[in-house]
């Protein structure tokens, strides 16, 4: 769509306050040379006399217009124009104006000692002029010239303020004109009254151009409403500030993305008018799409199993976890499947794994089809699958739908020219029945599953009293209050790597229980425990404070290392936690810089407006801000710029596919370059190949760590790597 042609008519250039002050005395000057000539014209005195007098009027003349043009006077004017008053004034000593205005429109141009210099000459040609007339004419002359001593100092103090002020705008200017933000000024119309330099590199278009025009003439006509209501949301509300989309057209005919921050400025008469602050946001939003695109291609990838096309374990677990959320607090149950194929492995062993790929293959959309009543229909890995009923499945139509999926999985299957007949074990768990949360719920459907395979039931419902596992976990429960507050937990410290330098920058604390019983539990263990028993606020903090009492006696030895810890959502909905960390930062006598707090997406999703306030607090207080396994989240970028990180910490799963997937290095790749123009540091976890780690360093990519560059380690044995490294830091 071409452009309106008014928005093609030439524009003027605005002109200084300076300027137009010393265009106004140059008027006045040349007028009184005007009247000075008049008089020495009519003046009774030979005609050579009048003619150096008109002469002298010329070259006062000729030196002013020359010196405004030029905008300076050279040393030499000086020399030429008192000679020129001399004679002016000793043919036309009536005339007044001329030295006055003459010597307030040449003290406009220089500095204060030149223009004292010329009064001093001035008046000297004054007096000259009049040393061979009478005293009265004598004493005018004198009264004359102080008169005009009030000139130049008078002058210079008016040129000092304008010239700051001109300097003020010359720098406003110059901010406004070289940034990449466009500034416009409208009327209450939509009609430009003053446009920034930056359209002509934005959009390309003139802004003299577009002075007087529309702005809706720019506007993309599905923006135009937007622009209406702000005025109308402005006409009841002064003072209105309000960011909107737009897309405005380039002068290619094309359109581009702008985020446009729109001030109500009517009632400031300096402006008189609607200020827009616009940015160009073309790429950003490309780039967000393309995230999206290719984050949504993965997703499905990570969610899908690629032999059967079936939901896998971790979208089983996102429905389980929803189905769960649905039925808390209704009284209603959820059921879980799991399904293994008997007698896989000696068919594996038999026909290969190719025969069993196919047979797979063949029951995964068997179970799809034949289930109607199943919530998903997943395939957990190798030989299982599992099913999710509910909320308000019964236990008796659970175990309809066990006999169902038996009854599917032993149609006859045609592979490697044999017919053969499969058929599988199911296990039986009812959430709340069986088991108070998703963990549980898995692992009770598993062993319902192996007691239905090892009794040969076909089927089987889980009972606790076959299970020997639920006797220990009570157990470490019971335990894991004194585990906190004795010394069984211990926090290893993983390296976090800085890729400009290669060297230690910090480290991760992990925490790990050392059991005396059962040795060593990691936190695939510890933390469901943890989380069953609502002690994940305890946990944190006996974790915060053991990391920053190490973080101090590594700046006491010499080393200057970052400490990141994790945290969870009981810490981020507690008001009184960033007064908590606060206290132990000054308690050890930390740097808020030092400590960096991990958050993951899902933790801000789940009560945004409360955990962002306390996410403000903790930045407030200097503390780094880390948002963990960016992108596996759902969160635009909208939503990620209200909240106050300085780091994002890409998912190891994203990082871990580099090597096989092109879709995962391409997502990499531009989450490091929207978190650079976030203006966020950008660390990368799950490094495990030298590939990788080149990869992510060509990449542009802050920080990195994983078992490459350093698996978790005591907190003495970081201390020595750090110490032993070449370029090791010096604590500051």
């Amino acid at each position: 769509m071409p452009l309106p042609a008014r928005l093609h008519r030439p524009g003027r250039t605005p002109t200084s306050p300076l300027t137009r002050l010393r265009r106004m005395f140059l008027g006045a000057a040349l007028a009184s040379l005007v009247q000075a000539t008049v008089m020495i014209a009519g003046a009774d005195a030979p005609v050579a006399v009048r003619a150096l007098g008109a002469a002298a009027a010329l070259v006062l003349c000729a030196s002013w217009l020359s010196g405004a043009r030029r905008g300076a006077f050279r040393r030499a004017a000086d020399l030429v124009e008192v000679p020129a008053l001399l004679v002016l004034m000793h043919i036309a000593p009536g005339s007044p104006f001329v030295p006055l205005f003459g010597l307030a429109f040449r003290s406009l141009y220089g500095g204060p000692r030149g223009a004292m210099a010329r009064y001093a000459l001035w008046v000297a040609a004054l007096l000259l002029a009049h040393a061979t007339r009478g005293a009265v004419e004598i004493r005018a002359d004198l009264a004359r010239a102080l008169g005009l001593a009030i000139a130049p100092p008078l002058f210079q103090v008016l040129l000092a303020a304008l010239r700051r002020l001109q300097a003020s705008e010359q720098r406003l200017a110059s901010l406004v004109q070289n940034s990449t933000d466009v500034v416009t000024v409208l009327g209450e119309d939509l009609v430009i009254t003053w446009q920034a330099e930056p359209i002509r590199t934005v959009l390309g278009h003139d802004p003299a151009d577009l002075s007087g025009t529309s702005l809706l003439d720019l506007v993309d006509e599905d923006d135009h409403a937007a622009l209406h209501t702000f005025v109308d949301d402005a006409a009841r509300q002064h003072g209105l500030v309000r960011t909107i989309p737009l897309h405005l057209r380039h002068a290619d005919g094309g359109l581009r993305e702008f985020e446009v921050v729109v001030s109500d400025r009517l009632g400031d008469p300096s402006v008189r008018g609607l200020v827009l602050n616009m940015r160009d946001a073309t790429e950003r939003s490309r780039l967000e799409r393309e995230l999206r695109h290719l984050a949504a291609e993965r997703e499905h990838d990570a969610l899908h199993d690629p032999l059967t096309g079936l939901a896998n374990r971790r979208k089983l677990f996102q429905r389980l976890e929803a189905a769960i959320a649905a039925a808390v607090g209704e009284d209603r149950a959820v059921a879980l499947l799991i399904i293994d194929l008997d007698g896989f492995k000696e068919l594996n062993d038999t026909l290969g794994h190719q025969a069993g790929d196919r047979l797979l293959s063949e029951i995964g959309p068997r179970l799809a089809a034949g289930a109607p009543a199943a919530d998903l229909v997943a395939r957990l890995g190798g030989d299982e699958f599992a099913v999710v009923l509910g909320p308000g499945v019964t236990l008796t139509e659970a175990e309809r739908t066990a006999c169902a999926i038996r009854a599917i999985i032993d149609r006859p299957v045609a592979l490697s020219g044999l017919t053969l007949r499969v058929r599988a074990s199911v296990g039986i768990a009812m959430y709340p029945e069986h088991a108070p949360n998703l963990t549980a719920l898995v692992q009770r459907a598993d062993i319902a599953m192996y007691c239905a395979k090892s009794e040969g039931l076909g089927h089987s419902v889980y009972d606790p009293a076959r299970d020997s596992s639920s006797t220990q976990r009570l157990a470490l429960m019971g335990e894991l209050p004194e585990a906190i507050e004795s010394d069984e937990l211990v926090v290893l410290y993983q390296p976090l790597i800085d890729f400009r330098s290669g060297a230690i920058a910090g480290a991760e604390a992990l925490v790990r229980w050392q059991h005396p019983v059962h040795g060593l539990l990691g936190p695939d263990v510890l933390l469901p425990l943890v989380e069953q028993s609502g002690l994940m606020s305890l946990l944190t903090g006996r974790v915060l404070d053991r990391a920053l009492a190490q973080r101090a006696a590594w700046s006491a030895a010499g080393l200057d290392l970052d400490v990141a810890v994790n945290l969870a959502a009981p810490n981020l909905i507690d008001i009184g936690f960033a007064a908590a960390v606060d206290a132990l930062l000054r308690e050890h006598g930390v740097p808020p810089r030092a400590l960096t707090l991990e958050v993951t997406e899902t933790i801000v999703a789940a009560d945004p407006p409360r955990v962002i306030g306390v996410m403000g607090q903790l930045h407030a207080l200097g503390v780094r801000l880390s948002l963990d396994d960016f992108g596996t989240g759902s969160s635009s970028l909208s939503f990620l710029r209200r909240l106050p990180v300085q780091e994002l910490k890409i998912d190891k799963s994203f990082v871990l596919g580099m090597d096989g997937h092109a879709h995962d290095g391409a997502i990499v790749r531009m989450i490091t370059r929207l978190g650079h123009d976030l203006g966020v540091s950008v660390v990368a976890e799950g490094i495990e190949t030298a590939a990788v780690y080149e990869h992510l360093r060509a990449g542009g990519c802050d920080r990195g760590q994983g078992f490459l560059l350093g698996r978790p380690v005591p907190a003495d044995e970081l201390a020595r790597l750090a110490a032993a490294e070449p370029a090791g830091r010096a604590a500051a």
